[in-house]
């Protein structure tokens, strides 16, 4: 018979790896390393922003460059954006002419001034700025486009017409309005007068005091009078946009005009609001000088923005 003999297995010594098993384990690794890296997309450094791909119109593979930043990165000091000159003149009862600081969060994006005054007859002047310094958070927006489009949004809300376009230009000439007792004489029912005191009147009447009766032009009474030149409205020599708004708020005791002028200029926009209560009985204050006084305000903000 043949014997049989078992050969005892060898123990204590391993096996011998040979490269192509190195390598397939290392593949593995590298694998496994991929896999727990992107599996829940959050890495910051390999993945792509989707959102402004999308925006730009690209895929998910692709890279937009964020867009420019505003051209201006600081604000004026608010209190001392408008000179005393003129503050006095707008402000002319303003106990202090320092002004009142808005409080604000973060002055490198908002800040604005107050000033009010009281005269002894009972008149009182109301000046309100407010600076704000557009951020877009955005990186397909600029932050001169957010600005534009606050500033949009801001027309829109106080109803403010556009532009005219060169098609809404009249090509026949105004009618001359007759000569008879409706013109500007004061004696019909269309056109506007001043008294010798230097007081509008409507026309009514035609009462040189200014106490006339009949629904005329008066720039002292309505919503910025019935004359284009006051009526709310864009303005194109402040700023880049710009508009103005009138309200006039009748008051059996004090009636008040409101005028607020807009204007953005590059990425920031700016706010002045000035507004005027007239003596006990009085007619509302006047459209035109308040609107003068808002954008005299506006020209010099506007130079202290730009530095």
């Amino acid at each position: 018979m043949r014997s049989t003999r078992r050969v005892p297995a060898r123990r204590g010594r391993p096996l011998a790896v040979g490269p192509a098993a190195t390598a397939l384990a290392v593949t593995v690794a590298a694998l496994g390393a991929l896999t727990a890296c992107t599996a829940d997309g959050t890495s910051a450094d390999s993945v792509t922003d989707q959102k402004a791909a999308q925006l730009a119109g690209g895929d998910s593979s692709s890279t937009v460059s964020p867009a420019p930043p505003g051209k201006y990165r600081t604000l004026p000091s608010p209190c001392t954006a408008v000179d005393a000159d003129l503050l006095k003149q707008l402000v002319p009862a303003v106990p202090d002419i320092a002004g009142s600081e808005a409080l604000t969060y973060d002055t490198n994006r908002r800040v604005g001034c107050s000033w009010r005054g009281t005269t002894t007859a009972g008149a009182s002047d109301t000046l309100r700025i407010d600076l704000e310094r557009v951020v877009s958070y955005d990186p397909a927006i600029s932050d001169e486009a957010q600005a534009q489009q606050d500033f949009t949004q801001k027309a829109a809300d106080a109803s403010i017409p556009a532009l005219p376009t060169s098609s809404d230009t009249p090509t026949t000439p105004a009618t001359t309005p007759p000569t008879g007792g409706t013109g500007s004489s004061g004696t019909g029912s269309g056109g506007s007068t001043r008294g010798t005191n230097g007081a509008s009147t409507d026309s009514g009447t035609g009462d040189p005091n200014g106490t006339g009766t009949g629904a005329g032009t008066d720039p002292g009474s309505g919503n910025g009078g019935s004359s284009p030149d006051l009526l709310p409205r864009r303005l194109t020599d402040v700023g880049n946009a710009a508009f103005i708004n009138d309200v006039v708020v009748p008051h059996s005791k004090q009636p008040r005009r409101d005028v607020t002028l807009v204007f953005r200029t590059a990425n920031v926009l700016v706010t002045v609001s000035y507004a005027e209560s007239s003596p006990s009985g009085s007619l509302p204050p006047s459209s035109a000088d308040l609107q003068k006084g808002a954008q005299e305000v506006a020209d010099q903000i506007e130079r202290k923005v730009k530095g």
